[in-house]
């Protein structure tokens, strides 16, 4: 699919993020919510233009993106997104493991440009969920060059 045109789902996931969120209990399951609506409309209205790993990997972004602007609990909301991805990968006809990649591949470029200590929170709350996690979280922080996170 190569020179086709690219579709900026990560600004708008981030801008429903925040329009919808800002100042709601529970955020992370609604921001998770918000993540599948985009993915399944968004891999099935581009299929044909775009690839579907960049527009999963744009929506988690950018739904991560407006999470961290409305201060909301980024750790949380990476593992329900994480969570996710498996009845996702159903509808949208993915591989499960490589929805998890693509997923995983936005929250180490979230990590990447925020505070110090995300890395280390992010890095916790997925080896909690998903046994091994963390330390696949923290090789490709250390690959993208984010640094790797630190490890208690």
């Amino acid at each position: 699919m190569a020179g086709k045109e690219e579709f900026d789902f990560e600004k708008l996931a981030c801008e429903i993020t925040v329009s919808q969120l800002k100042g709601i209990g529970h955020a992370p399951n609604v921001a998770a919510g918000i993540a599948g609506n985009m993915i399944v409309a968004g891999v099935a209205s581009t299929r044909e233009r775009q690839e579907p790993r960049l527009t999963v990997t744009g929506v988690c972004r950018g739904v991560l993106s407006g999470m961290r602007s409305i201060e909301g609990d980024l750790a949380a909301t990476a593992v329900e997104i994480l969570h996710s991805m498996a009845h996702l990968a159903q509808e949208v006809q993915q591989d499960p493991d490589d929805m998890r990649t693509w997923a995983m591949d936005a929250i180490v470029m979230v990590a990447a440009s925020g505070q110090p200590d995300l890395k280390e929170k992010l890095r916790v709350a997925l080896e909690a969920d998903f046994m091994g996690a963390g330390d696949i979280f923290t090789a490709l922080c250390a690959k993208a060059g984010a640094g790797p996170a630190a490890k208690t």
